[in-house]
């Protein structure tokens, strides 16, 4: 058992393989056997321990009897064998890995890629920028590049191939991820994939592939903008390059906003997207959505967006929300999410629509009373008497035939005791 323990620790420190006696029990036997050929445990963690600059140990036994991990076996690979790097020589002056490179095939490559010690061999042999090796590296990687782009150890590898490639090169990588647009997409939508994605922005935005990139980006625009993983692909073409080369990303988000409004997450990057946008396709774009005020302030998700709006103080988008929700005020007051946007339109600068609207209406006695309504009362009362005094006298005398009942109402208590402790008019 002491020889068993001892050679699994040299397993396990990827020095060389287990050591057998021959005086062992068959049981001990059987358990040294299953310890030299499992590989059912995370690959990475059996590199884990054996990263040394004389060896490099070959995941031999790639999941799903030689397919890619996670493949189910689409794509038959040929598991590469391990590299001895030993000698002396190499020690002293330095690894030679454009040497070691010649001696693997390229149907092995994407075995290596995808595994973190294999990842780290091709990455330095590509920082040797030898053009013998870097042509190597891709062959055996081009067909595999949706797999590079979602895997975090080929993501690293295929990041540095870009950089080492020539322009030929670069651009066969590009088509192999933009046609069709959808391996794009959903490469985008993979956690790992939208960290290449973006680090691909980010190296190739003063390229000439860069329009192509973005171009198969935003045919997926309105999936992308409804994912957390894919809108960070899309916020980060819009930090990183300019509005020319943004422009089909800004004509999407006009075509797709309301849409986009409407959905839980979509809402969010919207609005982000809206803080963002710059020029002339912003003004379109706060018109699209300004022009369906009513509808998004009635919707649970859509109301957000209407509030950011109002939020930026725009004066003619505020002007413009506040016009057009005239004559639904009282109706969107009792309603929780049409209730905040009539609340952010009392506090903004054209507030008095809002009013006007609650002050006319028969029913205002209803909105004191109401759950959310009481709210918008209370918001109104405070606005007017800070900003407008002669709205308030209005609002004030409107209310006080309704202060008996509001007084013993659940909902009415608060709003009749802000009338009453403000001063006489």
């Amino acid at each position: 058992m002491e020889d068993d323990s001892t050679a699994n620790e040299e397993f396990l420190a990827g020095f060389q393989e287990l050591l057998r006696t021959e005086d062992q029990s068959s049981e001990d036997s059987e358990n040294s056997s299953q310890n030299q050929g499992d590989y059912s445990v995370a690959p990475d963690a059996q590199f884990s321990t054996s990263l040394n600059q004389n060896t490099i140990w070959a995941w031999s036994g790639l999941r799903n009897a030689g397919s890619l991990p996670g493949t189910k076996g689409q794509h038959n690979v040929t598991p590469y064998p391990a590299l001895s790097l030993s000698d002396p020589d190499t020690q002293e002056t330095g690894m030679d890995y454009s040497e070691k490179i010649k001696s693997i095939q390229p149907c092995q490559m994407i075995g290596m890629a995808l595994e973190f010690s294999g990842s780290w061999f091709l990455r330095n042999v590509l920082a040797e920028n030898n053009p013998e090796s870097t042509n190597i590296i891709f062959d055996g990687l081009i067909p595999h590049i949706f797999n590079l782009a979602v895997n975090p150890s080929g993501s690293s590898v295929l990041i540095t191939l870009t950089q080492a490639c020539n322009i030929y090169q670069l651009s066969q990588i590009i088509c192999n991820l933009i046609l069709p647009s959808s391996i794009i997409i959903r490469v985008s939508l993979n956690v790992t994939g939208s960290k290449t994605i973006r680090r691909l922005i980010q190296l190739l935005k003063r390229s000439c592939f860069i329009d192509s990139l973005v171009t198969a980006l935003a045919e997926g625009f309105h999936v992308l903008m409804q994912d957390q993983h894919g809108a960070s692909v899309i916020h980060r073409c819009l930090a990183q390059l300019g509005s020319k080369q943004n422009e089909v990303l800004y004509r999407e988000a006009i075509h797709t906003c309301v849409t986009l409004a409407t959905h839980e997450r979509g809402c969010v990057e919207l609005n982000s997207f809206i803080n963002n946008i710059s020029g002339s396709f912003r003004d379109l774009l706060l018109n699209t959505i300004t022009d369906n005020t009513v509808f998004l302030s009635q919707d649970p998700k859509g109301n957000f967006v209407i509030q950011h709006i109002l939020d930026l103080q725009h004066p003619v988008y505020t002007k413009k929300i506040c016009i057009r929700l005239q004559g639904f005020y009282i109706r969107l007051s009792v309603q929780k999410s049409g209730s905040h946007v009539v609340e952010r339109c009392l506090k903004s600068s054209e507030m008095r629509f809002a009013v006007a609207d609650l002050v006319n209406s028969k029913r205002l006695s209803l909105v004191a009373h109401d759950q959310f309504g009481n709210y918008v009362i209370q918001t109104a009362l405070k606005v007017t008497k800070d900003k407008d005094k002669l709205l308030y006298g209005y609002l004030r005398k409107a209310l006080e035939p309704h202060l008996e009942s509001l007084a013993s109402h659940l909902h009415g208590k608060n709003l009749t005791k802000l009338i009453k402790d403000a001063p006489p008019m």
